[in-house]
């Protein structure tokens, strides 16, 4: 999100529908105080539209694209926007939202009102984060350092960390991996639980806190072993299971053994 007074050219924007026309609709932008954007009836949809109000109505949240910005006169076209594109535009903007709702709470704690958090803080956390929400994010994980590193005074470190971790939850995603690990040595079932207790110590080999990444093995029955992980995003996730499977390849390289990461479906 920015605090600019207007968007650029190519900025995906998310607005308010406020006026419908048979030429075209106005759209209140929902990140810029008092400013519209108009969007035309053959930018609306991908498809033909024989009458704008089956597809139009007040009050309907719309992500555009800017196409022209001229003498405050800004113009968007909606049909260029795919629903990757739109689902992760209001993504960002929900999170922005909470992140402004947090700051003001923390306003609040330090007496001043929200224009001068949004100077102390917002202006500074999104120069280093990209965006006032990730700065409350990492808090949760590294606590006042986060605001700290941002150049944000220890006081508004301290109240904002205060307020990220009474307000947040530590995001979590999940993925789940197969192990086929086959050996063909006499000893082959002593191999391969040591090679599994190798994989475990992956975990030791990641740097992230203990509420930020997790990771449970389980044998489904030879030779298919099943890793549970559970982590703050995804590349972290896939992180620790590379490094799982390293870990095993490793142990078992001077015998003769196959290690197969199997889709889970």
């Amino acid at each position: 999100m920015s605090r600019r007074n207007l968007p650029e050219y190519g900025d995906l924007v998310i607005g308010t529908v406020k006026t419908i026309f048979d030429h075209g609709v106005y759209v209140d932008l929902d990140e810029y105080e008092d400013l519209q954007a108009y969007c035309h009836v053959s930018e609306v949809s991908s498809t033909w539209v024989r009458n704008i109000r089956n597809v139009m109505r007040i009050g309907k949240k719309v992500v555009g694209r800017v196409m022209r910005i001229k003498e405050h006169q800004i113009d968007i076209s909606i049909k260029r926007v795919s629903d990757g594109l739109k689902r992760s535009k209001v993504e960002d903007w929900k999170r922005y939202k909470t992140g402004l709702t947090l700051l003001e709470m923390a306003a609040k704690k330090k007496k001043v009102n929200l224009e001068t958090a949004r100077s102390e803080v917002e202006d500074l956390l999104t120069d280093f984060y990209g965006s006032l929400y990730n700065g409350f994010e990492d808090a949760l994980f590294r606590g006042e350092a986060s605001f700290i590193e941002a150049e944000l005074p220890e006081e508004w470190a301290t109240i904002l960390t205060s307020i990220a971790k009474k307000n947040l939850t530590i995001p979590k995603v999940n993925i789940t991996r197969d192990l086929e690990i086959m050996c063909w040595e006499s000893n082959g079932i002593t191999l391969i639980k040591k090679a599994l207790s190798e994989a475990k110590k992956a975990r030791e080999e990641i740097d992230a806190e203990e509420e930020e990444l997790s990771m449970s093995v389980f044998t489904r029955g030879s030779p298919m072993y099943r890793f549970k992980i559970q982590a703050r995003d995804y590349e972290l996730a896939e992180e620790l299971m590379s490094k799982a499977v390293e870990n095993i390849e490793n142990c078992l390289s001077d015998y003769k053994t196959s290690v197969k990461v199997v889709e889970v479906k």
